[in-house]
């Protein structure tokens, strides 16, 4: 859950395991909206969403493949004036997400992650990362990150860190240590461009 003194966003998992994504605003007008991911050419939900309503009532598209839906209106909200607060609640949840959607999309980030095969097409937060990095550890019995592991041999100067950084990002810090060693922050002196914003940015996330 991330909050601040006008809007909070929380991302969790539901008994059955699908998602559930909410942004809330709390002061007037109040309202809660369900942020989904959506097949953009099928305009249906991802399966992982589990049971959700994306016909009834008022959406609101973010991209191609977020809307948001089964949004509970707490307060009387003027005719007209509902979509520009969605417009805040869209702008609010980029902004309560950190930076990831940017740290993603960095191409150091896409090439470190085909690399050690680790498709994170479908992230959308760092908890998504976390949650796929651990599980396709879990179905490879560990081999994702020995794969991580036998980079280093491989990687330049520049590209260690931002592995360093995924690693950090999917809740791995001990291994990205071990990895690293002495030498991390050196590593990190020697880190500029793109490869050093795909190394702060996971490091300084909340």
């Amino acid at each position: 859950m991330t909050t601040s003194k006008e809007w909070q966003l929380v991302i969790a998992s539901a008994d059955d395991g699908s998602r559930r994504e909410h942004i809330t605003h709390l002061a007037e007008p109040r309202f809660t909206a369900r942020v989904v991911q959506i097949e953009p050419f099928e305009d249906l939900p991802l399966e992982i969403e589990g049971n959700v309503d994306v016909v009834s009532g008022y959406r609101f598209q973010i991209d191609p493949r977020t809307l948001l839906c089964e949004i509970d209106w707490i307060d009387e909200v003027p005719n007209g004036h509902h979509g520009p607060w969605l417009s805040k609640a869209t702008s609010a949840r980029n902004r309560l997400r950190g930076h990831f959607m940017h740290w993603i999309a960095l191409p150091p980030v896409m090439d470190m992650a085909s690399r050690i095969r680790l498709d994170i097409s479908g992230c959308r937060c760092w908890g998504d990362y976390t949650e796929v990095f651990c599980k396709e550890n879990d179905r490879t019995n560990g081999e994702l990150v020995r794969r991580a592991r036998s980079m280093v041999g491989v990687l330049s100067t520049g590209e260690v860190p931002v592995l360093l950084g995924m690693l950090h990002a999917a809740d791995y810090s001990r291994v990205a240590d071990e990895i690293a060693g002495d030498d991390n922050w050196r590593r990190l002196d020697r880190t500029s461009g793109q490869n050093a914003e795909a190394t702060a940015l996971p490091i300084m996330r909340q």
